[in-house]
């Protein structure tokens, strides 16, 4: 996802109207914040741009100087899952889809508590572990198992279950709060988390899981995000349409998704323009 669009598309061209109303910091080309150049998407007509543009490390949208403005307007309004910096706002909405780690839990990090209980070098433990992490959150690879690849690989004694023994999340009152009047509003509010069964056996324990109508657990339904089908999964088992659904997520990669689906949807995380927070309230009039 991109910060901010920069462009050299004047202002005197029907585009310019639409790319500025869906970005109101839009920045010329080539841009002069101090934000990094990946985090910047350039939106232009020229192709001696773009190539610039390529070579330092932005990406870009290059909408056909063919259409009409009403049609060049929409191709603006396609960006939309790509851009970090808007919150869509609730609009009739029927479902609303909350993630769990670092939304409506906090302090969901394991892994350098983890090395540190094995005796290993951080960064090398994370680097293998990111080879099994999808495997296990779709199921397909018992926890047993990969703790057995560890003992293995590291040649090490590995006691019980680390995955348990240092998942020790918390919650965020702000989301809670939201999740209960929304339910309190008679709104239908689930959860789709990519998770494991020694996270997800906490979660439930700790009342997570309580909060929601239903909660949709990734090792259970056999697909991880951002897979498309996590999403279709979740959507068909509601009977819910994707334009009338509400996605809130922390993972870029996956408000991308949903987005491409046609979900309303907000990133949870503090952004260039608001913080986590401000965004919530934004989007929900807190």
């Amino acid at each position: 996802m991109f910060d901010r669009i920069c462009t050299d598309i004047h202002s005197s061209d029907p585009l310019f109207a639409p790319l500025l109303a869906i970005c109101p910091e839009l920045e010329m080309f080539p841009p002069l914040g101090d934000l990094p150049y990946s985090r910047y998407l350039l939106v232009s007509k020229n192709q001696d741009s773009i190539g610039k543009a390529r070579q330092m490390g932005i990406a870009s949208a290059s909408p056909n100087p063919e259409l009409k403005a009403d049609i060049l307007a929409k191709e603006v309004k396609a960006l939309r899952p790509y851009l970090s910096f808007i919150n869509d706002p609730v609009e009739g909405c029927d479902l609303f889809i909350f993630d769990m780690g670092n939304v409506v839990v906090k302090n969901i990090h394991m892994l350098g508590k983890v090395s540190r209980r094995l005796g290993l070098d951080k960064e090398e433990f994370k680097s293998d572990y990111r080879n099994y992490d999808f495997a296990m959150m779709d199921g397909t690879l018992p926890i047993e198992a990969y703790w057995e690849h560890v003992r293995s690989k590291f040649g090490i004694t590995v006691e019980g279950n680390p995955f348990a023994k240092d998942f020790t999340p918390h919650f965020n009152e702000e989301v809670v709060n939201l999740i209960k009047a929304l339910r309190s509003e008679g709104k239908r509010v689930v959860c789709g988390s990519n998770t494991f069964a020694p996270h997800w056996d906490i979660l439930e324990r700790m009342g997570a899981l309580a909060l929601f109508d239903k909660s949709y657990a990734s090792h259970e339904m056999g697909i991880s995000k951002p897979a498309r089908q996590f999403f279709e999964h979740i959507l068909a088992k509601e009977k819910a349409e994707a334009k009338k659904t509400y996605y809130i997520d922390d993972y870029e990669e996956n408000i991308v998704q949903a987005s491409t689906l046609g979900m309303q949807c907000l990133l949870y995380t503090d952004g260039i323009r608001q913080s986590a927070s401000e965004k919530l309230n934004e989007a929900f009039g807190l």
